[in-house]
């Protein structure tokens, strides 16, 4: 498995949204018997788009333009993961507070994304975010997260689509993701418009 530096070189900065996902990735590995998908062996299903989806792309192979990532903006620190190849499968939930965030970070946060703090705010919160990332990563995996059921059935494989040319706007777009209307296609925006 890659390193967590590789993980941070990938998402620009370290956060413990991103040490999250390692420890996820670990426990994934583990549980489903598969870590890096090199086409559609692993499929997940991420229930918010935080940081933690970055770090499943770079550890697990997931990624959008293969089509074994799915991203539900719900808000959830909940992860659904299926096997291809065995048909195993697994929803990972974190657990609230499994290493709490120190009140002093906590405030500063609100300070720092306001755009409103100090040199030395920005740096007290980078020491603080520090403390905490090196701390989610000296956890366990199964303290961090709840192993449960999924409740979502395995997406279907990706499939190929030749492109055609909405008949509206004239931009190119797949053919089985658009509409016919009086034999021409039309694509999903401009279908939205009609």
């Amino acid at each position: 498995m890659k390193s967590f530096a590789d993980a941070v070189a990938f998402h620009g900065h370290s956060c413990g949204g991103l040490a999250m996902g390692y420890k996820l990735a670990e426990y994934v590995t583990e549980l489903l018997g598969l870590s890096f998908s090199e086409d559609e062996e692993l499929v997940c299903i991420a229930e918010t788009d935080s940081c933690t989806v970055d770090a499943i792309q770079v550890f697990l192979g997931c990624t959008a333009g293969k089509g074994n990532l799915f991203v539900n903006k719900w808000g959830k620190t909940a992860f659904s993961f299926y096997n291809r190849k065995t048909g195993k499968s697994v929803r990972l939930v974190a657990i609230p507070d499994a290493v709490p965030r120190p009140a002093e970070m906590t405030e500063l946060r609100k300070v720092v994304f306001s755009g409103k703090a100090t040199e030395a705010e920005h740096a007290r919160y980078d020491e603080l975010s520090d403390i905490h990332v090196e701390e989610i990563l000296a956890t366990p995996a199964e303290k961090l997260f709840e192993v449960k059921e999924t409740t979502e059935l395995v997406p279907m494989k990706a499939r190929m689509y030749d492109n055609v040319i909405c008949s509206v706007c004239g931009e190119q777009t797949a053919d089985g993701l658009c509409g016919v209307i009086d034999g021409k296609y039309v694509c999903i925006p401009c279908m939205r418009r009609l």
